[in-house]
């Protein structure tokens, strides 16, 4: 799972890094770091660790949550303060007994207040029984006659995933320099 928020890696770092700190919390904050997206490896729980991105003129965030990542981490909240639009993507190939998963969720500051949602776009899987969800107004480029497909898996797959935060201007995960990636860790008061 990748979030996505609508400003530069700076602006978004620093409201990072300033609401932690109004949470009496501090932070250790890595340029570059050595091992980029391997720093999250392994998982944590609870997570300490968060990963920005630039990903074209929004930034890409991950965080160490075990299980791809946490959706209701800082990246929402900060995009609240700042007043931008905040993106959800998730693609998770089939696993196990049958479960697979591809969403998109965008909130933002014309959304519906208290969770300012946008656009929810979810085909999901669970013990083989897929799922489709789709609320809010569609995307100007979203060609909705898509989601009539017979097969619920192919009404949102990861292509169209990815064309769409493509449509959004995300820069693709596979063209985001890693080496630019900014890590922010929680660190211990002790510590």
């Amino acid at each position: 799972m990748v979030q996505f928020l609508a400003a530069p890696v700076d602006v978004v770092l620093a409201d990072l890094v300033a609401w932690r700190s109004g949470l009496g919390q501090r932070t250790r904050v890595v340029e570059g770091p050595e091992r980029g997206l391997a720093e999250l490896l392994p998982g944590e729980s609870p997570w300490r660790r968060e990963l920005l991105l630039p990903a074209g003129r929004w930034t890409a965030y991950l965080n160490d949550a075990p299980h791809g990542g946490d959706p209701t981490a800082s990246a929402v909240v900060v995009a609240r303060r700042l007043g931008v639009q905040h993106v959800m993507a998730q693609h998770v190939p089939p696993y196990g007994p049958a479960h697979a998963a591809t969403q998109l969720w965008v909130t933002g500051p014309d959304g519906e207040p208290p969770l300012a949602p946008q656009r929810t776009l979810s085909a999901s899987a669970t013990d083989g029984r897929w799922s489709w969800h789709a609320s809010g107004t569609p995307l100007p480029f979203e060609d909705v006659d898509r989601y009539r497909a017979r097969r619920i898996r192919d009404r949102l797959d990861r292509p169209l995933l990815l064309s769409h935060l493509a449509d959004l201007g995300i820069t693709p995960p596979e063209e985001v320099d890693p080496s630019r990636a900014v890590l922010v860790e929680q660190v211990d008061r002790s510590g």
